[in-house]
């Protein structure tokens, strides 16, 4: 069984069709799913999919480029939530600083709200789901501040850092997605290699990033498939073997 780790299903371009698109997907191997959240204004329909369909979990939490809607209580709320399975999207992103906004202004929140959420999820024994974009070196230094009391999760839409390498050993997984079909993606192609098999997981991030050879079309969790058997040849490693392996992997950090 596939397990699409990250996929934004609450998203509008899933409005008209989402009860074809997961059909799709259960009649394709895919058997659960995951729907991060981006702050705590969309939580209300995260929760009712997780609630109407046994297979659909979520998390809480809040992306870094929404800093004007951070709500830390209303975050906390979701926590205990019985098909809450982490806390994010949450992480740092210098890609897209607002036009005429302070860099260091923004920097500075972005890291407050960020460190607010590693200590949700240590408070309550919850995995992150990690954004990182152009923040590299600052993720890894904002994570180590709680070194000794980090829980671990998943560098979603890891894209082959070497830095972010290092957070293996404090048991972080490598959320690999559409961007492994790429023939550009070089570095994620060599990358993966170095990534114990263990510590591996497959996600989409529909309906963005849509792999080979479906580029042209919105991306939906069908498409792991497409990613498994990319992954599969890259790793050479049989096909079923390696679904197995990271099935358990995402079992064991998500606790299914």
């Amino acid at each position: 069984m596939i397990i699409d780790t990250h996929v934004h299903l609450d998203t509008k371009r899933f409005n008209k069709d989402l009860t074809e698109v997961l059909k799709r997907a259960r009649n394709n191997n895919i058997g659960k799913f995951i729907i991060p959240a981006i702050d705590s204004q969309n939580m209300d329909k995260l929760i009712k999919l997780a609630e109407n369909n046994e297979d659909i979990f979520f998390s809480t939490g809040h992306h870094p480029n929404r800093l004007d809607t951070f709500d830390l209580k209303e975050i906390e709320k979701q926590v205990s939530h019985k098909k809450c399975v982490a806390i994010g999207e949450c992480g740092l992103d210098w890609f897209r600083i607002p036009k005429g906004a302070s860099i260091n202004d923004i920097k500075k929140a972005q890291k407050e709200v960020f460190e607010a959420q590693i200590k949700l999820s240590i408070k309550y024994n919850k995995p992150l789901i990690l954004h990182s974009r152009d923040t590299d070196e600052d993720m890894f230094e904002t994570l180590m501040k709680y070194k000794d009391e980090l829980v671990g999760g998943v560098i979603h839409c890891y894209v082959g850092s070497d830095k972010l390498l290092e957070l293996e050993k404090y048991n972080f997984y490598y959320g690999i997605g559409g961007v492994v079909t790429y023939k550009s993606a070089i570095e994620l192609r060599e990358n993966i290699k170095k990534i114990p098999l263990n510590k591996l997981l497959i996600e989409t991030d529909a309906p963005y990033l849509t792999p080979e050879p479906h580029r042209k079309k919105r991306n939906e969790p069908l498409y792991t498939n497409d990613i498994l058997s990319e992954m599969s040849k890259i790793l050479n490693i049989d096909e079923k073997e390696l679904e197995k392996t990271i099935e358990e992997n995402t079992n064991r950090l998500f606790k299914f």
